[in-house]
């Protein structure tokens, strides 16, 4: 098993903090570098004065025992000195460089090699009615000086430290206000993911660059909504192509097998069970080849719209050929399913005007019931069918078939219609009776098979039972 190593991602937020300190320290330690430079170099100078100041104050005061050659005054002078001043050692010397008196003091403090690189040495002359008469030499030995510096870093310290910590708030403000938009804009598009809803939208921020990014984000949201709307325009409109007829808007085959399957899906109850009617327009294809196929195409669409204006919420219709219409009744009643197909036929066959023409449709009926969940689509399918065309081939032995005439009354009977009188409207019902061969598997266990003739109602409007 390899391990896979994954790289660290650094946050934003890291990374600005870490630049703004970063740059913040190296601000701080040249600043502290040229301020401790340049006061040492001042608090150097100002030592070189005072004690030059110094040593012309001893000169001034040592005159009178170096005229006198009074080595104990010269050294009470010398002594005098305060301690406080920093000078180790204080000499006073003759004009011919002859030493009259020596003080020396101890350090206060070690100050080791620093203390020797900042000694300090000042002479003056001692001058009396213009002649030079002795001097006076005092040396520094450093520690002042030292002391003078350590305090000078302690300060420099002491404001690294604070402008650091006003470097590390003041970071992250700054990263708090740059990441933060940042972050609530992660969150929306974090959000707009999982919902998908594409109509979120986040809050303006104030910042120039991240309002840019927001803009083109919206923007790219708004694209997103629009070719998702247009995707699920298209999905439905192609569902819509892959189950309805385009013609008629009937559900077509496909939608007619599924609605059946879940008809008889699950178990073998009365309300599992399902019984289909099945129409076919007589002599339909007379229609096309006379009066062309948008006539046809008519009569077919306000078929379909008697269809669907008569049908009950139990019942579904579809359109499953040229001129073949089905209606599924679940779950289907004896009384009721005949009841039906004797009320749609009517629906149907009532005088239709299209155009210059008003049509008198036939119809053929069949209808089959299933009891068992096993029976399949092409099965209830096939016994419907089988049912229509026996129904089919008793009306066309009685004649009956569509008929149309002009809408305007004729000069004489068009050549397609017969002039004898229309066939009397007999309505037979007998059950199809399957050989064994027929018969499908016990499994399948459908129990009955109907057939319905219900012949075309004479247009007096007088019906003449068979």
């Amino acid at each position: 098993m390899t391990a896979t190593n994954t790289a660290r991602v650094e946050t934003l937020s890291g990374r600005v903090r870490v630049a703004l300190l970063s740059v913040a320290m190296i601000a701080i330690v040249l600043a502290s570098l040229g301020a401790a430079a340049l006061g040492s170099h001042v608090l150097h100078r100002q030592m070189q004065h005072h004690l030059r100041a110094l040593a012309v104050l001893t000169a001034s005061q040592s005159e009178a025992a170096l005229l006198f050659q009074d080595r104990a005054a010269a050294e009470q002078v010398l002594h005098a000195i305060p301690g406080d001043e920093g000078v180790t050692l204080a000499e006073l010397r003759n004009d011919s460089g002859a030493l009259v008196a020596s003080v020396s003091r101890p350090e206060p403090m070690s100050t080791g090699w620093l203390g020797d690189l900042l000694r300090e040495t000042a002479v003056a002359d001692i001058v009396v009615d213009g002649r030079r008469i002795g001097s006076v030499t005092l040396e520094n030995g450093g520690a002042t000086l030292v002391r003078g510096l350590a305090s000078l870093l302690v300060l420099d310290l002491l404001g690294a430290v604070l402008v650091g910590c006003i470097v590390i708030v003041v970071a992250r403000g700054l990263t708090r206000r740059i990441t933060g938009p940042l972050t609530e804009l992660s969150t929306v598009i974090q959000e707009v993911r999982d919902t998908r809803d594409f109509g979120r939208r986040a809050p303006p921020f104030g910042i120039a660059e991240i309002e840019a990014l927001r803009t083109d984000f919206h923007a790219l949201l708004a694209e997103i909504q629009r070719r998702d709307q247009d995707l699920a325009r298209t999905h439905a409109a192609l569902k819509r192509l892959a189950l309805h007829d385009t013609l008629t808007g009937l559900p077509n085959r496909a939608m007619f097998d599924q609605t059946v399957l879940h008809a008889l899906s699950g178990d073998p109850t009365p309300e599992r069970r399902a019984g289909l009617l099945y129409f076919d327009i007589d002599s339909f294809k007379s229609v096309n080849d006379t009066l062309g196929h948008a006539a046809g195409d008519a009569v077919l669409v306000g078929i379909a719209a008697r269809l669907k204006d008569k049908l009950p919420a139990y019942a579904t219709p579809a359109r499953i050929g040229g001129d073949e219409f089905v209606v599924l009744v679940a779950p289907p009643h004896a009384d009721e399913t005949r009841r039906l197909a004797h009320e749609l036929q009517a629906a149907i066959q009532a005088p239709m005007r299209i155009g210059a023409h008003v049509f008198h449709p036939g119809v053929s009926v069949g209808y089959a019931v299933s009891e068992s969940t096993a029976t399949s689509a092409d099965q209830l399918l096939h016994l419907a069918d089988q049912a229509m065309y026996w129904s089919k081939d008793k009306r066309r032995l009685a004649g009956i078939r569509t008929r149309w005439e002009s809408a305007a009354p004729p000069s004489r009977p068009p050549e397609h219609v017969p002039s004898e009188s229309p066939a009397p409207q007999r309505t037979v019902a007998a059950p199809i009776a399957l050989r064994p061969a027929d018969r499908p598997r016990e499994s399948d266990r459908v129990a009955n098979a109907f057939a319905t003739l219900i012949n075309a109602e004479t247009f007096d409007g007088t019906d003449t039972p068979f």
